[in-house]
């Protein structure tokens, strides 16, 4: 039983083609962009800007690996990280 058990586990995390790490830059990006969209109608106080440089900080260290990445590739993995 625990053979068929671990199997199915490994065969799983395998079979997985979603990149954690990719996912994460678009979360990171999309929460970037929900807090920027609100200065179209008011100016960002200095406790914005902190937490705009705290976010972009983030998004810059979760995307780095995607810098080079193709047009294609990106929106094949944003489907397989929307799929999840």
């Amino acid at each position: 039983m625990y053979k068929y058990v671990l199997f199915f586990l490994i065969f799983s995390a395998s079979c997985s083609s979603k990149d954690k790490q990719f996912c994460e830059c678009l979360s990171v990006g999309d929460e970037l962009n929900k807090e920027t969209s609100q200065f179209f109608d008011k100016a960002p106080t200095e406790e914005d800007h902190k937490r705009i440089n705290e976010l972009k900080n983030r998004k810059n260290e979760a995307c780095k690996n995607y810098t080079e990445m193709g047009g294609e590739e990106m929106r094949k993995r944003k489907a397989e990280c929307e799929d999840n």
